[in-house]
């Protein structure tokens, strides 16, 4: 199981947390606590699932996860960080 977690934001911060488990073959997102994906992923090439986040500091997040690639979480064009 691979359960990474990123914090964006300047001003206006959000938590997300991805969890990819390739045993489970499941992707789960949570975005600032809330449940935004909660499916099964049989496929060995990643998924990638877009975001709006946001509401006075917009962001576009844009998420890569499952099979056998890491997570990978990119914050208007640029790759995020982990906590």
């Amino acid at each position: 199981m691979t359960k990474e977690t990123f914090e964006i934001g300047e001003t206006e911060k959000h938590l997300i947390i991805v969890d990819a488990s390739l045993f489970w073959k499941r992707i789960t997102i949570e975005i600032d606590g809330k449940t935004m994906v909660n499916e099964y992923h049989y496929s060995p090439v990643p998924k990638e699932f877009k975001f709006d986040v946001g509401t006075s500091e917009k962001h576009h997040v844009e998420i890569s996860a499952g099979g056998f690639s890491p997570i990978k979480v990119v914050v208007d064009g640029k790759e995020a960080q982990k906590t």
